[in-house]
């Protein structure tokens, strides 16, 4: 029977070609028509991009939402800027006010800013009475607020 030998057997080992197919070689190593493919299959390869496709889906609508959530808080930052400048512009008007006349409230809310009173005429209270004005702010992207704000003459 003839012998192997090879870079990989040491001279003094030999096997035969019947034990050469199942046989582990000294070092570990399995004859080269034995040894398998270590690369991926497809459907590994194929999880991997769909897993990291999810991941960065995932991701890129989280900063959307992010994004949107401080628009919103900044556009309700915007009104309650708004609101509390024309609360301070009623209570001015209401510190020049002679009693029984109109309350003129002079406001002039920023583009795209829309500011309104309810009574839409209120009038100015008598010396030692408060009258109850609901103001109202409607700013960009639909936002709005309303306030309660109580006035007398001084």
């Amino acid at each position: 029977m003839p012998c192997l030998s090879g870079p990989f057997m040491g001279p003094d080992r030999h096997v035969s070609h019947e034990r050469a197919s199942t046989m582990p070689q000294a070092n570990g190593n399995t004859p080269r028509h034995e040894r398998r493919d270590a690369g991926e299959s497809l459907i590994e390869i194929l999880l991997t991009v769909v897993i990291t496709g999810l991941t960065i889906t995932a991701l890129v609508s989280s900063l959307g939402t992010a994004g949107n959530a401080g628009n919103a808080q900044r556009g309700s930052v915007n009104v309650d800027i708004v609101m509390r400048n024309f609360a301070e512009a009623t209570k001015a008007a209401a510190h020049d006010c002679v009693v029984g006349a109109a309350l003129d409230i002079d406001f002039d809310p920023p583009s795209g800013y829309t500011v309104a009173s309810e009574p839409s005429d209120p009038v100015c209270p008598d010396v030692m009475a408060t009258q109850l004005v609901e103001l109202a702010v409607t700013g960009l992207q639909g936002m709005s607020q309303t306030m309660d704000v109580k006035v007398r003459t001084p």
